[in-house]
């Protein structure tokens, strides 16, 4: 059972804790080109202090060479393939790596490539990466760990609040008039990711901290399902720590 799993930078966790290989990405902050994945450039604290100081951040889509040069790399040594990744919703990654792999299918004919589509991303597309690796640790197949992969879209719910208005008004999220009203009022948005890839509004709670508590609010009102608890956060690391307090409280037993 030889086979590597790879996925992107965009899957946004500890890179040490995956026995799996991870395309980088371009990253433009301002005028500056960076790298981002395991041998990154530019720090996660670096990043946020840039963007508190208006610096304007995009990325650029992976190429098919790169993926193409990732993919012969395991292929070369033998290796089959599980690709997870990154919605397809939200950039046209996924489509370069499906044609990068019908090219390599063709010259390495003996050789799987399974591309599978997480419509997930950052920790939400990083805690399927992760399971992924621990189930081949486990001895799981190609074959029924990609099943696996794909029966798992829409099975992972997300939601998070973005503090910075100003942040989605220079991306073009937002207007200008209703950025400014909701700095003015201290409104913070609760946002999802819809099943297009696009972010879709599902509130508006005045204030940091209530913010914050209705994250917890909203699991507690879909805490049937079984499974562990993600945090994620954007250099806040106290509020993301303080809110799994308080879901460990408030649901122990509850891996978090």
């Amino acid at each position: 059972m030889c086979y590597q799993i790879i996925t992107d930078a965009t899957a946004d966790m500890d890179w040490a804790l995956w026995d799996a290989a991870v395309i980088p990405m371009e990253v433009m902050v301002g005028r500056q080109l960076y790298r981002y994945g395991p041998e990154e450039d530019l720090s996660v604290e670096n990043f946020y202090d840039a963007l508190r100081r208006g610096a304007r951040a995009s990325t650029s889509q992976v190429t098919i060479d790169t993926y193409s040069c990732i993919f012969e790399k395991y292929l070369r040594e033998g290796a089959d393939i599980l690709y997870l990744s990154f919605f397809s919703g939200m950039s046209g990654t996924f489509q370069s790596a499906c044609i990068s792999a019908a090219e390599l299918r063709q010259r390495y004919p003996k050789r799987k490539i399974l591309c599978v589509d997480t419509r997930s991303a950052s920790i939400k597309e990083g805690f399927l990466v992760y399971e992924a690796a621990r189930r081949k640790a486990e001895g799981m197949g190609l074959e029924a760990l990609a099943d696996w992969a794909a029966g798992q879209v829409g099975r992972v719910r997300c939601r998070f609040l973005v503090d910075d208005l100003n942040t989605l008004k220079r991306g073009g999220r937002i207007s200008p008039a209703t950025a400014l009203m909701g700095t003015t009022l201290q409104i913070k948005p609760l946002l999802t990711i819809n099943g297009n890839g696009r972010l879709e509004l599902v509130g508006k709670v005045r204030g940091r901290r209530r913010a914050i508590n209705s994250l917890l609010d909203y699991y507690a009102r879909n805490s049937g399902r079984e499974g562990p608890v993600l945090i994620g956060h954007g250099d806040c690391r106290p509020d993301a720590d303080g809110l799994a307090q308080q879901v460990k409280m408030r649901f122990p037993g509850r891996g978090c």
